[in-house]
């Protein structure tokens, strides 16, 4: 076989049209590769991404601040894996903290209120039982040295915009997180109209969280959001409920079933119980009620 030269080879691509898109589409290849496989390795996970892998893929994010709300209660700061990332939680959904404490795998299920629009990190509102499995362990955390595990998302529950026309919603405690994470984005989305009526109860008026939040909320949007306050061991000036949320409470300010509307409720187990039975009296079905 003779020689083949550099000047034969090119007068072969000259003449062969096709032959010579096969080699401009190999450079182009051979040039490109090199920064798809970084991309592929390196930035996959950075801008545009979300953190959460999946219920069963563990993720560790740092602690990077806690702020106190309440004598009991803090808002936990957690730093993503780049400053662009995303959480990547859908409305309803939640994440689980996994932590071994004197010896045990403890795991408990917590709704972000951070918006999903948020970059780079997220906030979870947690009250400090002090003789509790996780949040004493949550408590003794020290901002910008320790991570803790998560996995998600998780969770029954996924709102949709158009879904419902309105949302009468119950909640106690920390029972709040995960209607604040819904009727935040709802009231953030212009186009969206969905209304909501909350009903908050707690023991004492210090225990109510974020309530400087919820009244600007209420006043800004009053033809979407309303807010109805209840305390067990209200103040002697106190003008709102008393007592434990009741029929008529969720008569008077959620109001009858009507087509396309749910109910939400989050709480204690036995208050959750409660306010199934009362809005079962008022008219609701199971399937136009969700428990968190």
């Amino acid at each position: 076989m003779g020689e083949v030269s550099i000047e034969s080879v090119m007068e072969y691509v000259r003449s062969n049209p096709s032959v010579a898109m096969g080699v401009v589409v190999a450079a182009v290849v051979l040039v490109l590769t090199p920064f798809v496989l970084q991309y592929l390795l390196v930035g996959f996970g950075k801008s545009g991404s979300v953190a959460l892998a999946g219920k069963n893929v563990p993720r560790k994010f740092m602690l990077i601040s806690k702020k106190a709300v309440s004598p009991n209660t803090r808002i936990f700061r957690f730093a993503l894996e780049h400053p662009d990332q995303k959480l990547g939680l859908y409305l309803g959904g939640h994440v689980q903290i996994a932590a071994q404490v004197n010896g045990k795998l403890i795991k408990r299920q917590y709704t972000p209120i951070s918006s999903e629009d948020d970059h780079g990190f997220f906030d979870l509102l947690i009250k400090i039982y002090p003789t509790g499995s996780l949040t004493p362990y949550l408590e003794s955390l020290r901002p910008n040295v320790d991570e803790v595990s998560f996995t998600g998302p998780s969770g029954k529950f996924k709102y949709e915009k158009g879904q419902v026309t309105s949302f009468g919603m119950i909640a106690g405690g920390t029972g709040l997180t995960p209607m604040w994470q819904i009727f935040t984005a709802i009231l953030k989305d212009p186009t969206d109209t969905c209304k909501v009526s909350l009903i908050y109860a707690n023991v004492s008026a210090e225990d109510i969280l974020l309530k400087a939040s919820l009244d600007k909320l209420a006043a800004e949007h009053s033809d979407r959001f309303s807010v109805y306050y209840v305390l067990n061991e209200p103040p002697t000036s106190w003008k709102s409920g008393v007592g434990f949320v009741s029929e008529e409470m969720i008569r008077d300010h959620i109001g009858l079933p009507a087509p396309k509307k749910k109910v939400l409720m989050c709480g204690p187990p036995p208050m959750i119980r409660a306010m199934r039975a009362h809005c079962g009296r008022v008219g609701y079905s199971d399937n136009e009620i969700f428990g968190f």
